[in-house]
Parts: C-alpha cells; structure tokens; sequence
C-alpha cells in the first residue's frame, strides 16, 4: 500500500474568505477525490523575517519549515497586490530554501480582481529559485467577479476545468517524482 500525496496549499491572501482561499479549497476538493492527502497552511500567523537567530522567532516559523518539508508538492493560490505577489506570500517564502522545498513540484493558481499575471509570475520565480519545480501550467483567473463570484465553485465552466486540469498534472507529477524521473536538485 503507498502513502496518499501530500500536497501543501498555501493561500497567498491573508483575507478571510478571499476568492484565493476558495480557489485553494475547490481545487482541494479535486485533489482529495483523486487520492491526495490535502493540508493548507495559514502564513498570516508568520512573523516577519527580520534576521534573528532561526530559536528566536516563535513556533509557527518551526511548524511552517516542518509543513513544507513533509509536503510532496505544494499548490499555491495567489493574488496580486499592486502588480505583484503579496508581501505576506513573499515574507513565507523567504522562510524557507532548498532544504523544505529542493526538487518537489508546485502549481499555481492566479486569482485577483484586476490582473492575476504578476503575483503568479513573482511567486513562480521565487519558487524556482529555491529550487522547487514548476510541475505544469499556470491557472490564471484575472477579473475573478466575472469568472469565479461570491460562490464556492467558479461560474465559469472552463475554470472549473483548468482547475480540475492543474490537480490531474500536479498529481501526475508527483508520480513521476515518487518514481525518480524528476531533476534532483
């Protein structure tokens, strides 16, 4: 018997009820009915990274690294913020490097009320930078009242695909990483 794939949402919006954390929670749904064991992890309760010793910031920088090192791949949901990713988004990712994420795969799922391009696009870079794998295309929801509403599900049919789509791929290839058929970092 193998373990189920942990996959590991981060939201990039700290807003309650944003359309991102619907967008994580939807395609949560997707991933779990495939088989995947799915974890969400709140960044909001990270404090800033202002260059202390890694025992004095408090606990939930520990169990941030511990989440994303225990994670197989990492699904992102992230809005744009004046042309970019979120600073909360980018303040989590500066907590972690090649050790918690070095060779695993990430999807990302752009999704704001103008254009969701450039938060999809910084935080695909940072990613790659510390040595994660853009695992498959992009989802990219821009003007998300017109394509997802207040619901729980997108109104838009071809997001519900693109949607369904990236959970497929993800999955597909983790299996191609549990298999060693991925660069190592």
């Amino acid at each position: 018997m193998t373990m189920a794939t942990r996959i590991l949402g981060i939201n990039g919006s700290i807003r309650p009820e944003s359309s991102a954390g619907r967008a994580l929670q939807y395609t949560f749904t997707a991933l779990e009915r495939a088989g995947a064991q799915c974890e969400a992890f709140e960044i909001g309760s990270l404090p800033l990274l202002d260059g202390r010793a890694d025992d004095q910031y408090p606990a939930a920088v520990s169990a941030w690294r511990a989440a994303c090192d225990a994670a197989d791949a990492f699904l992102l949901t992230v809005p744009s913020f004046h042309g970019a990713m979120p600073g909360g988004l980018k303040n989590a990712l500066d907590f972690i490097d090649m050790p918690q994420v070095g060779g695993k795969p990430f999807a990302l799922i752009g999704i704001a009320g103008g254009d969701a391009e450039p938060g999809v696009t910084d935080t695909a870079r940072v990613l790659r930078h510390i040595g994660a794998i853009a695992a498959v295309p992009d989802v990219v929801i821009s003007r998300s009242a017109q394509h997802w509403g207040s619901g729980d599900e997108p109104a838009n049919a071809s997001v519900k695909i693109a949607l369904h789509k990236i959970a497929d791929d993800l999955l597909s290839v983790c299996t191609l990483r549990a298999e060693g058929r991925l660069p190592q970092p």
